[in-house]
């Protein structure tokens, strides 16, 4: 009795009846489906080993493989760090001259500010 249902079939009953289609198979089709079985396998790609950072906790911290992300990763970090430095830069020099303006400002009398 065949089951009516495709869900209710183990998986040897599949490769039973797979089996039993290939022995159906004319030797031309069959030549054929190697040819790009072959094919397809020589073209999948191998798998190479992963350089990760591993602190032995289940943390992989991805990092760059080939020289140009290694060069892109150093130069998003040299202009990160020169972004910073400028901020920096830009921050203490608006304080300092509101510090300057400020010692300034105390020393001289008010009516200076004022227009007559």
């Amino acid at each position: 009795m065949k089951p009516t249902n495709p869900h209710d079939m183990t998986p040897e009953a599949i490769a039973g009846l797979l089996t039993r289609a290939t022995e159906q198979l004319d030797d031309d089709t069959v030549a054929a489906l190697r040819l790009a079985r072959n094919l397809a396998l020589e073209r999948q790609a191998l798998n190479q080993p992963v350089f990760a950072l591993n602190t032995g906790h289940g943390i992989h911290w991805p990092t760059p493989h080939t020289t140009h992300q290694w060069m892109a990763m150093a130069v998003l970090l040299i202009v990160m760090l020169a972004g910073g430095i400028s901020y920096w830069h830009h921050a203490h020099e608006q304080e300092t001259s509101h510090l300057d303006i400020a010692i300034l400002t105390d020393d001289l009398p008010m009516e200076i500010f004022i227009d007559r």
